[in-house]
């Protein structure tokens, strides 16, 4: 008696490739807008700590972010969903 095995294979895409290949995805990631939240240490880089959205965010600019360590700060930018960071435009301290 044999023994039949069959295999298969199935490609898949990521989903992050499927959307950034869509005009309306792409617009998205250019769209500046605010971010609020806490700049921390993680390691040797700054992020932005969202402590409401449960979210960190890396942030391009370590340089500027680096003057607000600890800081609670409203950020305008992009956000780069492939790359899963902040583009800053203006990083300026909340008002309390």
């Amino acid at each position: 008696m044999a023994v039949l095995f069959i295999t298969f294979v199935i490609a898949v895409t990521p989903a992050r490739s499927l959307f950034a290949a869509t005009p309306h995805w792409q617009a998205v990631q250019t769209q500046i807008r605010t971010f609020t939240g806490t700049i921390i240490r993680n390691g040797d880089q700054f992020v932005l700590n969202d402590a409401k959205a449960h979210t960190f965010y890396q942030l391009d600019d370590q340089t500027t972010a680096g003057k607000f360590e600890n800081k609670k700060v409203t950020i305008s930018g992009t956000l780069d969903v492939v790359k899963d960071i902040i583009r800053i435009q203006s990083i300026a301290e909340a008002s309390a």
